[in-house]
């Protein structure tokens, strides 16, 4: 195939000498050995810390310019691996030698779980590539890595988190989180993603936002929740927990039962569209069609577990929404009424319920199926 390319190469020099009448300068092209790849500039430590997040911050990742024998405009792309993510794209398409990012979406590329899923409140040294290609991918080359250095702190955006560590996410410290229903309350409730095989037993991990302390792990201690109490025993299932520190009271519903987008097919829950599991995606999919009329998302059948928005502005939604999703008692609270959803336009729609751990919340993302 390289051979193909490099000929390919030296047919559209013969093409352009040919449509040289004039005696301008003819394009030149090198043999595939003289190629050279970027080179990647190195870089210090990356603090993600709180102020840079706050402050809008950016970091600037820069190589050398790379050389694929003809002077055409080259198109770049970063990669980054963490152990779970390996080769997990920052960006392409870049064509200049340097590519700026924010720290708010560097952050939710390190720490996301569909992304490099690094835990937070750590320093974790990665390795960082980046190719060159000619054309749409035709001719591609590859840096050598360098090792760069994010140090990761926990951010706040505002929300206190309690997060769920357990056998199911590998004991991840800090990936699946339940958030604070009033600042300052440490009282806590949210859905938690707890598939997995096996028996699954879990803590609670309370954090604070700054540093890298590790907090407190808080379990069962005669059905009370004490700091450096016993491990739980926790459905290996979606789940519903709620929490609260100053009671020492918690619970953990599961919830096996369908996810279904309530309203589409009357009030009844039998006649309502299901989104079914996707293990490879970790999250409820599926289609249906959308006429008229208003829906909200429900689950085990039961009118204690229905999800909707936080803002009254997302309840309508359209071809592209991505709503962050809350159980009924918060968003009904906010919003003054049941949170019901309509879409702006009739059609047939994909919709895809998924918890991203850099926010820490669920989201329902809707995309019109052509």
């Amino acid at each position: 195939m390289k051979r193909i390319q490099y000929c390919l190469l030296l047919a559209a020099a013969a093409l352009f000498a040919a449509c040289d009448p004039n005696g301008l300068e003819i394009v030149k092209t090198s043999p595939e050995s003289q190629f050279s790849a970027p080179k990647v500039n190195t870089m210090g430590t990356v603090q993600v810390s709180q102020k840079n997040y706050d402050d809008n911050g950016e970091v600037t990742f820069s190589w050398e310019k790379a050389d694929l024998g003809m002077p055409t405009e080259l198109s770049y792309s970063i990669y980054l691996s963490s152990p779970s993510h390996p080769d997990m794209c920052l960006v392409s398409g870049v064509t200049q030698t340097r590519y700026v990012i924010d720290y708010k979406t560097l952050y939710a590329k390190l720490v996301g779980e569909s992304n490099l899923g690094l835990s937070k409140g750590a320093s974790h040294t990665v390795p960082c590539y980046v190719t060159a290609s000619m054309g749409d991918g035709y001719y591609t080359v590859k840096s050598e890595p360098v090792q760069v250095t994010f140090d990761i702190a926990r951010i706040s955006t505002g929300i206190n988190m309690l997060y769920i560590s357990g056998t199911f996410n590998g004991n991840h410290p800090d990936r699946d989180g339940i958030e604070e229903t009033e600042s300052g309350g440490k009282a806590y409730q949210g859905l938690v993603n707890m598939k997995s095989s096996g028996a699954n037993t879990v803590k609670f991990l309370e954090y604070t936002y700054s540093g890298k302390n590790d907090g407190d792990a808080w379990g069962d201690d005669g059905g009370s929740l004490k700091v450096g109490g016993a491990a739980i025993e926790a459905p290996a299932e979606l789940a519903y927990v709620r929490a609260d520190l100053n009671a020492g009271t918690y619970s953990i519903t599961k919830l096996d039962g369908p996810v279904r987008l309530c309203g589409l097919g009357g009030w009844s829950f039998r006649n309502n569209p299901e989104l079914v599991y996707n293990a490879a995606e970790k999250a409820w999919i599926g289609e249906a069609d959308y006429t008229s009329g208003s829906f909200r998302m429900s689950i085990n059948d039961s009118w204690s577990f229905t999800f909707g928005p936080k803002r009254a502005a997302d309840l309508t939604v359209r071809d592209g929404s991505d709503i962050k999703m809350y159980h009924n008692d918060i968003s009904k609270k906010i919003l003054g009424g049941d949170a019901n959803f309509k879409i702006a336009s009739a059609g047939r729609y994909r919709f895809k319920l998924y918890y991203e751990s850099a926010d820490c919340t669920w989201h329902l993302a809707i995309s019109a199926v052509k």
